[in-house]
């Protein structure tokens, strides 16, 4: 299920009398194995990694069931055969605890060591605490490749783009890729949830392992710690702390040397050191191609569509029929990832035609996706909702007045649009400029020409947003006597 380490040696990972060994799905009672099923076994090694925090019940369905749709009551029967197992152990309760409505903590005390090298323990904090990713990422293999061997000349990259274009996964699989190339381990914080930027040192430091004395500035013990360590960080989610991420970064970097931030972020965090590389959507057929199965199936988003329909549904083939359809479908959600994987899992209660008469509507924002997907994640809709609450009034509205442009426009074009916006004219310039760099609209050169694009989801969004700021407004014009 996971890449601890990629150096070929077995990694052990010890706690009380039990080895766990993950490359040979083994965990053994002093020298005797003991039997565990491999859901179990999963559920312990996703506990294990994470020695010491809480992983939430999502967050584990997520990794052990990746592809399925499970109920929480499966996680509780594996959790009690998991405890069963260690059971053995008079102290196995003090392993596992479950923490109320937040999910479940492995206590114990946990070293890793190589079976085949050294036998000196490693401390909790070295550990990886990579989310797992099991499912094979389509088309882009060269830019995880590229992002991999540019790690080692960049200590700052930031993988921006709109909100469901993929950053974490790309940024994930990068970071797994580094496993045994930093002395001193890879380390990933999500940052989604944590809404005030005074807390972000404080935080880091907790999702490296890395204890704040009481009474001591987290910032300045963040750097202390990290000054001789040859370490990857990734800081996953960024765009809503950006001003202060780019600081600590910044900090981080000047203290440690041999430090590497890996980030993600709907906008760069403008870092003396940052090389930004922006995500664009997967690449889909052009609509009204005509392509033959075969072609079509060159294409990325038509790929990611027929593997999702395939996790959904095992006997789902693509028919050489059905062709126009997907790749229809596949260009008007943009080449999103989210929405492809979103649309695919539609197939379980429509066919290829309803899902795309939604598409018609727009109702197709609001689509659900699976229950352990984070809840900026969950739609479409959550998605954007994500991004729009970073922009102030003005920026909002001229996101709606844009919304009212094709797909491509010129800066002719956005002028035109947003002529009857009440904002200034260097508003309207800070605006556009503000919704380009938080990858809302994107910004294309061709030669000479400078143009913008905005992807169909967004406008969609936009527009609704229009919608629904003119029937407020018309509720609160008094009524003419």
């Amino acid at each position: 299920m996971r890449d601890l380490q990629s150096n070929g040696s077995d990694t052990v990972l010890r706690f009380g009398r039990f080895e766990l060994h993950p490359q040979r799905r083994l965990l053994l009672d002093g020298e005797r194995p003991l039997p565990i099923g491999a859901r179990a076994l999963d559920i312990l090694l996703v506990l294990v990694e994470s020695a010491g925090k809480i992983v939430s019940k999502e967050a584990i369905i997520a990794q052990v069931w990746p592809r399925t749709f499970v109920e929480e009551i499966n996680l509780r029967v594996h959790i009690s055969a998991l405890r069963r197992v260690l059971g053995v152990c008079p102290q196995s309760r003090d392993y596992i605890t479950n923490v109320r409505q937040r999910g479940y903590s492995f206590v114990a005390h946990v070293e890793q060591v190589s079976q085949a090298g050294s036998e000196t323990p490693r401390t909790p904090r070295e550990l990886p605490n990579l989310p797992g990713r099991a499912v094979r990422i389509e088309g882009r293999q060269r830019l995880i490749d590229e992002l991999t061997r540019r790690l080692h000349t960049r200590r700052h990259i930031t993988l921006i783009g709109p909100g469901g274009v993929g950053k974490t996964t790309v940024a994930l699989r990068v970071a797994q890729q580094q496993l045994g190339h930093f002395a001193d381990g890879v380390r990933f914080a999500d940052l989604a949830t944590l809404a005030e930027p005074a807390q972000l040192a404080a935080t880091l430091a907790s999702e490296m392992g890395i204890a704040v004395p009481e009474g001591v500035d987290a910032q300045a013990h963040l750097q202390a710690t990290l000054a001789n360590r040859h370490m990857l960080v990734l800081m996953d989610n960024c765009e809503h702390l950006v001003d202060a991420c780019a600081a600590l970064s910044e900090a981080l970097l000047q203290a440690a040397p041999r430090l590497h931030i890996l980030a993600t972020s709907r906008e760069a965090l403008r870092t003396a050191e940052e090389y930004v590389q922006p995500l664009a959507p997967l690449e889909s057929p052009p609509l009204g191609s005509h392509l033959r199965l075969a072609a079509a199936l060159r294409y990325p988003a038509v790929k990611l569509f027929v593997r999702r329909a395939r996790a959904r549904q095992a006997d789902f083939r693509l028919r050489e029929s059905d062709v126009p359809q997907v790749a229809e479908l596949c260009w008007r959600l943009d080449g999103l990832p989210l929405a492809i994987e979103l649309a695919a899992a539609q197939l379980d209660v429509q066919s290829l035609d309803g899902i795309l008469a939604q598409l018609a509507n727009h109702s197709y924002l609001s689509l659900l996706g699976r229950r352990s997907t984070p809840a900026r994640h969950a739609s479409l809709l959550a998605s954007l909702e994500w991004s729009y609450a970073l922009l102030s009034a003005e920026q909002r509205r001229c996101l709606q007045g844009l919304a009212r442009c094709d797909a491509y426009f010129t800066v002719a074009d956005a002028q035109q649009a947003l002529a009857d916006v009440q904002v200034s004219d260097t508003g309207r310039c800070a605006a556009v400029a503000r919704l380009v760099a938080l990858s809302l609209i994107g910004l294309r050169r061709d030669g000479g020409l400078v143009y913008y694009h905005m992807l169909g989801c967004t406008r969609a969004f936009a527009r609704e947003k229009a919608r629904e700021a003119a029937l407020a407004s018309a509720w609160d014009t008094p009524a003419l006597a």
